[in-house]
């Protein structure tokens, strides 16, 4: 081990916190702990974001370059395991899109696979979605799986034909989540009775928590195991954030950036809305709707230091619990063997230093 691959500081897990040195080359070799309050930088596992349609300018349903270049813009902001994200549109414009996936996904590390928002959502809950809604298609699925490591699928439930689909999207390893649905509570626990199920950006696009018409929401506050959440302080505000985090365990933050993250104040176009970025939200122009948002995971895990969560919580809601609901069993957490994707914060919790399998990342 030679200093290059040694960087030291307060350590923090989703579970522990402690000062030391992480000795390390693509995985992590070695942990010790030092006897000392002294430190000045803080060491995190990387963010992982399983929601993010695109930035700096940038988006997925562009296709390979924009996917590629998107996912770079946000590696400097920290998140070293991403997961590209579409918006509902037609078959022919997704594969288009998504042609080369693999291959990309081959190259960069960074890139975990593919999350479909849409096409099989409620077009009366569209949000900032295009209405290019379909029923459940196998053969789509099965297209756009020749091309693209699809990880996720957004749906909503109450839609024809939907129990069905979702078996066999199960039996396809693809992880289901309600979204952009107006399910009812008895829909949805008919479904999560014998399917995990997770819940796209909590809390918005989705039926609420009414006290005698349940919905969704009580679904996922009531019985979910996992769920994500835009943690931009517009979308979703610190109380439901809270409230979210003591009702679900597996609670984790996304950015659902789009590609105006980055960019200057000014007008664009996204999932074919013609859209406003000002007072750091995107809106779509007609109409004042939220079109997904233009934060960033860095900004994320200062949000919620604000909000009164621990450093352990933060990490948890920026890497731990994302990674085990997708299953990895080497990232989210600073721990010997697993692969060197950390970063390194000051104390005003400000980025200074990213690593992607033990490579030093221009930010």
């Amino acid at each position: 081990m030679t200093d290059q691959n040694k960087v030291s500081g307060k350590i923090i897990n989703y579970n522990s916190s402690y000062i030391g040195d992480v000795y390390f080359s693509e995985k992590i070799s070695e942990l010790k702990i030092k006897d000392s309050d002294d430190y000045n930088n803080i060491i995190i596992p990387g963010f992982i974001d399983l929601h993010c349609h695109g930035g700096n300018g940038f988006d997925v349903m562009e296709g390979s370059k924009s996917i590629i270049e998107m996912s770079k813009y946000h590696l400097m902001h920290g998140t070293t395991s991403i997961m590209p994200t579409t918006w509902t549109n037609t078959l022919e414009n997704t594969i288009s899109a998504l042609k080369g996936f693999n291959e990309i996904k081959n190259d960069n590390h960074n890139i975990l696979g593919i999350h479909l928002e849409g096409p099989f959502i409620n077009p009366n809950k569209l949000g900032a979605q295009p209405n290019l809604t379909e029923k459940p298609s196998l053969n789509f699925i099965k297209k756009i799986l020749e091309i693209s490591d699809v990880k996720i699928i957004t749906l909503a439930p109450e839609i024809d034909g939907m129990q069905e689909f979702i078996n066999d999207l199960i039996d396809l390893n693809i992880k289901v989540q309600f979204g952009h649905t107006l399910a009812d509570f008895s829909c949805c626990d008919k479904i999560m009775k014998d399917n995990e199920v997770g819940f796209t950006h909590l809390y918005n696009a989705m039926s609420g928590n009414d006290h005698r018409s349940p919905g969704v929401l009580s679904a996922a506050l009531s019985k979910g195991k996992y769920a994500e959440i835009i943690c931009d302080s517009i979308h979703v505000s610190k109380e439901a954030i809270k409230i979210a985090k003591k009702c679900i365990p597996g609670l984790y933050a996304i950015t659902d950036s789009i590609n105006a993250s980055g960019l200057n104040d000014g007008e664009y176009i996204f999932a074919k809305n013609f859209i406003k970025k000002e007072n750091n939200s995107a809106k779509i122009k007609s109409d004042g709707t939220l079109a997904g948002s233009i934060v960033t995971m860095d900004q994320t895990f200062k949000n919620l230091i604000s909000m009164d969560f621990s450093l352990e919580e933060a990490v948890a809601l920026t890497s731990y619990n994302a990674s085990k609901y997708m299953n990895l069993d080497n990232v989210g957490i600073i721990q010997k063997n697993f692969l060197s994707n950390f970063l390194i914060l000051d104390k005003e919790f400000n980025l200074k230093e990213v690593y992607l399998r033990g490579k030093k990342i221009d930010v």
